[in-house]
């Protein structure tokens, strides 16, 4: 095994550890304070990197998101108003995805509008992602593994047959048939998944279902990480991950599928056993 490979396995393992002991910590409060270093003060600095604030403009930055996370976290109502508002911007930064071209100038005449996106993006994930702890830490778990065998479904599928590009402006080597192997694997962990959480086989279609669309708005948030490096002319989000990248690197997929799956399970009525 090569130095590089070694590290990104050993920097994988720890992440692992680190997502377990996070998830099912059983004190709603104490993973908040856990996650909202991670999804916000962490993600939020990154962030602010790769759209050009420096010093004071910085801090304000992620001053600004922790004040709103602490009034998400405090009240109900808040909450679930960023949880729906994630599901539709997400719709919306799919229509951006889809029209953007490789030589526009619009964010670079514009700063402001991925800046912005930061507040759009980080709160709803933060405020479904601990939603989603209080009443199912499972689900996070099934969640997060959703996001990545989807993730590597696709790797290997387009290494194996992918011909064509699915955001040639945006990610060269994501290709429409890597996508579908992604989504393949999404749809048999879902099963596996309303088998192992005891799901009512009248809730089987649903959560199926859902997660598939969860898998397809994953793909749409590591499109739009890599819009924003694009735009920075960066390679990654940052280096504290070391073989990964950044923290950015590692939950954007997440970063979309939260707030649609969230909203998905509490409007659906889904209950595990």
């Amino acid at each position: 095994m090569d130095a590089a490979l070694k590290q990104r396995v050993i920097t994988g393992m720890v992440l692992v550890i680190a997502v377990l002991f996070g998830v099912l910590i059983p004190i709603p409060p104490v993973f908040a304070i856990f996650s909202m270093i991670v999804f916000i003060s962490l993600s939020a600095w990154e962030w602010s990197r790769l759209v050009s604030l420096v010093d004071n403009q910085r801090t304000l930055f992620i001053v600004a998101l922790l004040l709103i996370s602490v009034l998400i976290y405090a009240s109900d109502g808040f909450r679930w108003f960023f949880i729906l508002l994630g599901v539709i911007i997400w719709v919306i930064f799919l229509i951006l995805l889809a029209i953007y071209e490789k030589n526009t100038s619009v964010y670079k005449e514009n700063p402001w509008l991925l800046r912005l996106a930061a507040f759009l993006v980080l709160l709803p994930a933060w405020a479904a992602l601990i939603t989603l702890q209080q009443f199912y830490p499972l689900l996070v778990l099934y969640l997060i593994f959703l996001v990545a065998i989807a993730d590597s479904g696709a790797y290997f599928s387009g290494k194996a047959f992918g011909k064509t590009r699915l955001a040639p402006e945006l990610s060269p080597g994501k290709t429409r048939e890597g996508m579908l192997g992604g989504l393949a694997g999404a749809t048999l962990w879902s099963i596996l998944g309303a088998t192992f959480l005891g799901l009512p086989i009248t809730e089987w279609l649903f959560f199926i279902l859902l997660s598939m669309a969860v898998a397809l708005f994953s793909v749409a948030g590591d499109l739009f990480e890599s819009l924003i490096k694009r735009e920075a002319g960066q390679k990654d989000s940052g280096s504290i991950l070391p073989g990964h990248g950044g923290i950015l690197d590692r939950i954007d997929g997440l970063l979309a599928a939260l707030p649609l799956f969230v909203l998905g399970v509490f409007w659906g009525g889904i209950e595990i056993l």
